[in-house]
């Protein structure tokens, strides 16, 4: 599987994945940013499970993902309801309040 699609966020988790330390850490702020967490998760091959713990240590290291970390399975269950439409309001309005 070929990841070319990559923002801040999701960098981020690869860092922290690879235990390294990421200048500018980011976190998702869209439903875009969001789709690229989940499709590093798929290029990675992580069940829920693996990006749970993964998540938790991104977390540890970097506390401003502790919110997404706290409503993640509401993030995915919003993601997961309108990943196929054309915009994803109610993912946008979940993150934001992260």
């Amino acid at each position: 599987m070929k990841w070319d699609d990559y923002g801040e966020s999701s960098l981020t988790l690869l860092a922290v994945h690879c235990n390294m330390d990421k200048k500018d850490p980011g976190i998702p702020r869209d439903p875009s940013d969001f789709r690229r967490c989940m499709h590093l998760f798929e290029c990675l091959d992580f069940d829920r499970f693996q990006i749970k713990e993964l998540l938790i240590v991104t977390a540890h290291k970097y506390p401003m993902w502790k919110p997404f970390v706290e409503k993640w399975e509401k993030l995915i269950g919003l993601y997961e309801e309108e990943k196929d439409n054309k915009s994803a309001p109610k993912l946008f309005t979940a993150l934001q309040r992260c």
